[in-house]
């Protein structure tokens, strides 16, 4: 009676840790503490910040701490090259086009042959390398300074995850069975497969943005690329591609409600983090579930850009639905090249 009696109030605690509301408590509460504080610094885009936090959250502190470490590194490479690339093709459209395609080509190979975290450090290297190059196309001076900025935002999500997960584990102690870190290691052909798409997406998407001088197409040619290199880091690219692109047009949907309809004049940041919590909050729990984890990667990060929490927060529809259409068509460019592009069932029917 008395085991009966110590178990039995453990039952409804581990039943709502497999719900994924304590996880997704957490999460939505770290995002919106690291959103605050990169306010407080003055940082340019604290969103950046705060999608750090739900990018990385995992259930311990020491997948939480290797992921962030493989995060900062990659963001330290990709920094390098940004600068560099601004430095040397700045006045050179065609070139800097080349030169990207060429490196997210090169972060999908290295993507899909680095196991687990490290691979996470490769899509991070081509999302800054081309956040840095896009961002200071119009004003190739500031590329250092996007530069600080972009390091000082990605750390800081970092620690104050890491933080996080420490205080989370001091508390409810650490998990009984956590998740084991994802492993495996793709085989060249399918490497090689990855980087052949990405070069062509992005190529293509640069092609795009050339003949149209679309406003919002640094931003498609952005989002092809880097979202073909987080493609070519996760298994069963070609199925979870579509969940991803579903999660994200949801994400801006809601991001541009949210914006528009309930943070039309946001006081304080108590308001606009209890706007904020329960939408944050969906999507750190859909990370939980294998099943819908896809989508929410997607739904995380284009909410995120969609509001671009500011301090003080610019209003601007026609540039917010410039902004969102150009993420999304970048994000099905991708999505699209993955399942025409030496689709996975080619190769594989050719072993």
């Amino acid at each position: 009676m008395t085991r009966r009696a110590l178990r039995g109030p453990a039952l409804p605690a581990r039943w709502l840790a497999e719900t994924g509301v304590p996880f997704g408590l957490r999460s939505a509460l770290c995002a919106l503490a690291t959103l605050w504080l990169a306010m407080r610094l003055e940082l340019d885009t604290p969103h950046w910040a705060a999608w750090t936090v739900l990018a990385i959250v995992l259930p311990t502190r020491g997948q939480v701490g290797l992921k962030g470490l493989w995060r900062v590194a990659g963001t330290l490479v990709g920094l390098v090259a940004g600068v560099a690339a601004v430095a040397a093709f700045a006045q050179a459209g065609l070139a800097m086009g080349a030169f990207l395609s060429v490196w997210f080509a090169l972060n999908a190979y290295a993507g899909s042959r680095l196991p687990g975290f490290p691979a996470h450090g490769a899509a991070l290297s081509g999302l800054t390398a081309g956040l840095i190059a896009i961002l200071s196309a119009a004003a190739p001076l500031s590329a250092f300074a996007t530069a600080l900025a972009r390091g000082a935002e990605i750390m800081l999500g970092v620690a104050c995850v890491y933080v996080a997960s420490a205080i989370a584990e001091v508390v409810q102690g650490p998990p009984e069975h956590p998740a084991p870190p994802p492993s495996g290691r793709p085989d060249a052909a399918a490497a090689l497969a990855n980087a052949v798409r990405t070069l062509l997406v992005t190529g293509a998407a640069w092609a795009v943005w050339t003949a149209t001088a679309w406003p919002s197409g640094g931003v498609f040619i952005l989002f092809s690329g880097v979202v073909a290199v987080i493609f070519a880091t996760i298994p069963d690219a070609d199925r979870r591609s579509r969940a991803y692109l579903w999660g994200a047009g949801l994400g801006l949907g809601a991001g541009l409600v949210v914006k528009y309809g309930l943070l039309v004049a946001p006081t304080s940041f108590g308001l606009l983090a209890a706007t904020l919590f329960p939408f944050l909050f969906i999507g750190a729990v859909g990370m939980t579930d294998p099943r819908t984890a896809s989508a929410a990667l997607g739904y995380n990060l284009s909410f995120l850009i969609a509001v671009t929490p500011a301090n003080p927060m610019q209003y601007d529809l026609a540039a917010s639905l410039n902004q969102c259409l150009a993420v999304f068509a970048g994000i099905a460019f991708a999505t699209a090249a993955f399942r025409l592009v030496l689709p996975d069932w080619l190769w594989r029917a050719g072993r």
